[in-house]
């Protein structure tokens, strides 16, 4: 065991989940987003990267008992994504798993040579049953499943005694879609940040500790081909934002057939006695947007 490489021959990261792992090793990165198309391996990084990154706090901090919180939207999508795989995945000599531990509940420990980490298991239908919980890093299958006022409560549950502040790591895991596709997109993509995230309202930058890993199913090797047929049968705005990542279409928009590439010009001066013009829409559900 001494000889084994977690990243290579006990979690068998793909190259683009390294990539990843390596911009999270960077010292520099707090807050990362991996995915972006169906197949990508989103859900086993995550688990995968969450016991490396226990033993990873063990080595190099010496915090033995962190405890990491790997959260979905619900039970029931915790247990299909996760739960039932981890229950394949994890080997004995890792750690045990425990259905009602009597301090943290449904949970994964590690063994004491690696720390004795705790994996907690968590669904978000109500974050603040979560209130006076902290956590050493927290990661979110299925990120744009949630609103963004779950992820401000998340990440104000980010700390951990002798960790430093951008070492208490969040990451999410998401395809395009959902309620949260906006901010997500905002943040992660389009780099347009609230003034809370930088001076002279908050005392650090904020905006230069996020990063986004892109991945698609092409990513994944362990795929079966009939997988990629599938998702070639999908409607166009679907197959676009599922197959290739396009984070630009999304599940209920207006305009399905908006393109970036066709329908965006490059920034270009405007005149000073341009006309300017302002469209807006009286929508179904509200006055108007």
């Amino acid at each position: 065991m001494k000889t084994l490489d977690i990243d290579q021959d006990i979690a068998k990261f793909t190259p683009r989940q390294m990539e990843a792992v390596k911009a999270l090793d960077s010292g520099g990165i707090k807050y990362l987003l991996y995915g972006g198309a169906l197949g990508g391996g989103k859900s086993y990084f995550l688990r995968w990267y969450g016991v490396r990154r226990l033993i990873v706090l063990y080595q190099v901090y010496g915090l033995s008992g962190a405890v990491w919180m790997l959260a979905c939207e619900n039970y029931p999508s915790l247990k299909d994504r996760q739960l039932s795989k981890i229950g394949r995945e994890f080997p004995g000599w890792l750690g045990k798993m425990h259905t009602d531990h009597k301090e943290f509940g449904r949970c994964f420990i590690l063994k004491p040579r690696f720390g004795g980490g705790i994996l907690c298991f968590r669904n978000l239908d109500d974050p603040s049953k979560y209130q006076s919980a902290e956590f050493a890093f927290i990661m979110v299958d299925e990120l744009t499943k949630n609103d963004y006022d779950t992820f401000t409560f998340l990440r104000s549950r980010l700390r951990w005694p002798g960790l430093p502040d951008v070492e208490c790591q969040f990451v999410g895991g998401t395809n395009p879609g959902g309620i949260g596709h906006g901010w997500c997109k905002q943040l992660w993509m389009d780099k347009t940040f609230g003034p809370e995230w930088y001076p002279p309202i908050s005392p650090e930058d904020y905006r230069k500790q996020f990063a986004y890993i892109p991945s698609k199913a092409d990513d994944n090797p362990h795929l079966d081909p009939g997988y990629w047929a599938v998702l070639n049968t999908l409607p166009e705005h679907l197959r676009s934002a599922f197959k290739d990542g396009n984070w630009d279409i999304f599940v209920g928009q207006a305009f399905s057939e908006f393109n970036r590439t066709t329908h965006v010009v490059k920034p270009m001066p405007v005149p000073s006695n341009a006309p300017l013009y302002m469209t807006f829409d009286w929508g179904y559900g509200a006055p108007f947007s």
